[in-house]
């Protein structure tokens, strides 16, 4: 379940920073190629669902909660595949804390 809410909540961060890559799209060059044929993305389909991760955005998080509970969770190739994104753009960002912000989707 909070993997489930980080990754909604880190789609938001990355509509709220107009970065044109999906968590989708991080999701598979993280795990595509170790997983090989046994790849499936499928469940992130159904990330919203769950009224418990649908209601992610409600709470409140950071770049770090995000970060932190993808690492605590052993998605450290999603964090890398996130970090890689930020230094291929030139990304600078500070810490934002976010409380109720529009939903765009």
């Amino acid at each position: 379940m909070s993997v489930a809410k980080a990754l909604v909540q880190l789609e938001c961060y990355l509509n709220m920073l107009d970065i044109p890559v999906t968590v989708r799209e991080l999701y598979e060059r993280a795990y595509r190629h170790r997983r090989g044929e046994h790849y499936d993305d499928r469940w992130l389909n159904h990330l919203r669902e769950n009224p418990e991760v649908a209601g992610a955005l409600d709470e409140p998080f950071t770049s770090d909660s995000i970060v932190e509970t993808l690492m605590r969770t052993g998605h450290e190739p999603i964090v890398r595949a996130v970090m890689k994104e930020v230094r291929h753009r030139d990304i600078q960002f500070h810490q934002v804390y976010m409380i109720g912000t529009p939903r765009r989707y």
